[in-house]
């Protein structure tokens, strides 16, 4: 069984490096927009984006984190 969870586990770091670097694209993407944009109301919609994907990205961890103890 450690096989198959070992396999998830590898398939779940990927998803959290896509998330991650998804998060660092979008933040870059808001940092380079005027002060005026990112205080509009499309920019807090993106900042809740950003804010989002960085919270999939913790819960990603977290599950690799609960199934490492089962691949030892």
């Amino acid at each position: 069984m450690s096989k198959k969870i070992l396999k998830i586990s590898d398939k779940l770091t990927d998803i959290k490096e896509e998330l991650e670097t998804l998060q660092e694209e979008m933040q870059e993407t808001y940092d380079n927009r005027s002060e005026r944009w990112q205080e509009s109301e499309k920019g807090d919609e993106y900042m809740e984006q950003i804010d989002a994907v960085e919270s999939a990205a913790s819960s990603v961890q977290d599950a690799i984190d609960y199934l490492s103890d089962y691949t030892e």
